[in-house]
């Protein structure tokens, strides 16, 4: 529904915001569509530079919503369950994962299940002190089937997955920094102007770098070190010859002239 994913947009920053609260911001299946709608907008506009993911309420989400009128073939057979994953959850959480543009998820409370599967396809999380991470789908006879176990494991490791999949344990913002799940935790006073202040900051770096400094960190991940620094190579290869490069060179150039002429009228 519409009226349960709010969109606004603010100096490059492209706001997409779970407006479920009487539901703890519980995932629907028109959710769902409209953060496919959503990341397709994203893609498409250059002017749009950084997405941020948030909530309103005291949940950032309790998770998918759980509705047997929204997978009604999950369960009919392996296969059957295996496709219903793929085609609703998968594809979206690729798309987050794979646009070479940054995505900024911002928990102010509890972010659990599928809701922490889709900020794992983030590039940034960021915690308010108040927020806390866990994966209950042990409770029901499941396991977390969009990147829960798979993301994790990459971002966290073994060790931690086991104690959010396996015991099915929460844990508290300080913790998810320390496991690396997520990237600062600020206090809940200051959690909105510190997200904001962090979203500006990545809407003014050059464009074409993020980008690629995307693309090359995830192909960096499963190479060995040469291959990843061929990726490096690479890319910066495409980077110096770019107008963008050439541009930001010349103002730094020229920053450094402007120092030299300021201490040499001083003296």
């Amino acid at each position: 529904m519409e009226e349960h994913l709010l969109l606004a947009e603010r100096d490059g920053v492209f706001e997409v915001t779970l407006n479920r609260p009487e539901k703890y911001n519980a995932i629907s299946d028109g959710m769902l569509e409209g953060l496919r709608r959503a990341i397709d907008t994203f893609t498409a506009r250059r002017e749009l530079r950084v997405m941020l993911l948030r909530a309103v309420g005291k949940y950032f989400t309790a998770g998918v919503e759980i509705n047997p009128e929204i997978s009604p073939d999950v369960g009919a057979s392996t296969l059957d369950g295996r496709t219903w994953y793929r085609k609703k959850f998968h594809s979206l959480f690729d798309e987050f994962e794979a646009v070479e543009k940054p995505i900024v998820a911002a928990h102010q409370g509890p972010c659990l299940g599928g809701g922490l599967e889709l900020s794992l396809s983030c590039d940034f999380r960021l915690a308010a002190k108040s927020a806390r991470y866990g994966l209950p789908e042990i409770d029901i006879g499941a396991l977390p089937g969009s990147g829960g176990v798979s993301r994790l494991t990459r971002i966290a490791g073994p060790h931690w997955t086991r104690w959010l999949v396996m015991a099915g344990e929460q844990v508290t913002s300080d913790q998810a920094l320390n496991m690396g799940v997520v990237h600062a935790v600020y206090d809940d006073e200051e959690f909105e102007s510190r997200v904001q202040a962090f979203c500006a900051k990545l809407a003014r770096q050059p464009y074409e770098v993020l980008g690629l400094a995307k693309l090359s960190i995830e192909l960096a991940t499963d190479l060995d070190r040469a291959q990843a620094r061929n990726v490096e190579r690479i890319a910066n290869s495409v980077l110096f010859t770019g107008e963008e490069h050439k541009r930001l060179v010349a103002e730094f150039l020229e920053r450094q002239a402007a120092k030299r002429r300021a201490r040499k009228d001083s003296t």
